[in-house]
């Protein structure tokens, strides 16, 4: 996620949590903010997302593989984990997926 995704993420997550606390409709606070209700709509799905634990009770960790040319530049074993807060966690060597599971969770 980039930087400008970030900061538009944190803006819609915001708007949504001070619609929770008003009392309005999504609807009415949409058209007290000039917010289009189906940009509004997408985002209270992404938060809602963001916000549910999975079945087992754990934070849902989404883990997307990215292709590009900087990949075919980094020596094989290197795993870059970044965050949607923009921190970046970098494995200079091979990780097994329980240490990752358990880091993570």
């Amino acid at each position: 996620m980039t930087a400008n995704q970030t900061s538009l993420q944190q803006l819609m997550f915001s708007l949504i949590e001070i619609w929770q606390s008003s009392g309005q409709s999504q609807k009415s606070f949409c058209q007290e903010k000039e917010l289009a209700y189906s940009k509004f709509h997408y985002w209270h799905k992404k938060y809602l997302e963001y916000q549910t634990p999975s079945s087992s009770g754990e934070p849902f960790v989404s883990v997307t593989v990215k292709k590009s040319r900087a990949l075919e530049t980094l020596p094989v074993g290197v795993l870059e984990l970044v965050f949607p807060d923009g921190r970046r966690l970098i494995f200079n060597q091979a990780v097994e997926a329980g240490f990752l599971k358990a880091l993570l969770g």
